[in-house]
């Protein structure tokens, strides 16, 4: 009788284990919020916001929120610097104070975006900052005030007319009109109102200002329940009216003319409104 061996089976195997990708200076760096989408008059909570893929050598992570208009825009809060984790990421929250979303007229204006970048020194010493792609906010409609973003000293004299919408069913809104203040870079309360709107949330005012002078900013807030919203109204120069008081042609009140004859110089009106009244 003949004895056979067998040979018991072998089985072999590679386990391949996954290593993170370390990401190395002037990578760029990934933007995620948790929350992209708001309604006009509201920021609600803020903007949560996680950073990734950022290298070790990163010195911070700055997050900002900036709305573009049609002629520009810029920052509408303050920067926030993100919050280090043990996982190399970077979170945090950024959430607007001084101004309310609204939602986008039909050019698409305004915009809102959050961007993000990161620092680290170079090997010459010097500091370099790479951004992450931007995230675009969408604002739907929501509370609004609306009128027009232009008006001349006599219009805002004899009163401009403003709308309002998104509020609740007859409800009593209250806002403040301020001016801008270049000199101290901050608004200036001028005046405040209270209205009582229609079944609809909507309702009609007319804001009147005297005093202004050509180059004045006023906003307009409305508050309501649900939020706060602003509108901004620039003071423009009458049709063939230049600034600083120069009439066409070139002639400046109280500039010796012709013949030697002085014409009087014009009157200016007062630096600061003397008076607001929505008429709502």
């Amino acid at each position: 009788m003949s004895r056979r061996s067998k040979a018991g089976a072998l089985t072999a195997g590679l386990a391949l284990v996954a290593t993170p990708a370390v990401a190395a200076p002037g990578d760029p760096a990934t933007l995620t919020v948790e929350n992209s989408t708001f309604t006009a008059g509201s920021w609600g909570d803020g903007v949560d916001f996680v950073v990734t893929d950022i290298p070790a050598e990163a010195t911070g992570v700055t997050v900002m929120l900036d709305s573009k208009g049609p002629n520009g825009g810029g920052l509408i809060a303050e920067p926030v610097e993100g919050v280090p984790a043990e996982d190399g990421t970077f979170s945090g929250n950024i959430l607007p104070t001084q101004s309310s979303p609204v939602a986008p007229d039909a050019s698409g204006f305004p915009r809102y975006t959050v961007s993000a970048f990161y620092t680290y020194q170079d090997a010459n010493g010097d500091t370099q900052n790479v951004d992450a792609e931007p995230v675009n906010l969408t604002i739907l409609p929501g509370l609004s005030v609306t009128g027009p973003a232009e008006a001349t000293v006599a219009e805002l004299a004899a009163g401009v007319e403003l709308q309002f919408a998104g509020f609740q069913p007859d409800e009593q809104i209250t806002g403040l009109i301020e001016r801008y203040n270049p000199d101290t870079n901050a608004w200036e309360e001028i005046g405040d109102f209270s209205a009582l709107l229609g079944p609809d949330g909507s309702g009609e005012g007319v804001l009147t200002i005297t005093g202004a002078s050509v180059g004045d900013t006023f906003r307009v807030s409305a508050t309501g329940e649900d939020g706060t919203v602003y509108h901004f109204v620039n003071t423009v120069a009458e049709a063939g009216e230049q600034p600083g008081g120069e009439q066409p042609g070139g002639e400046t009140p109280g500039a010796e003319q012709p013949g030697g004859e002085t014409p009087a110089a014009t009157p200016q009106a007062p630096r600061a409104p003397e008076r607001v009244d929505t008429g709502a």
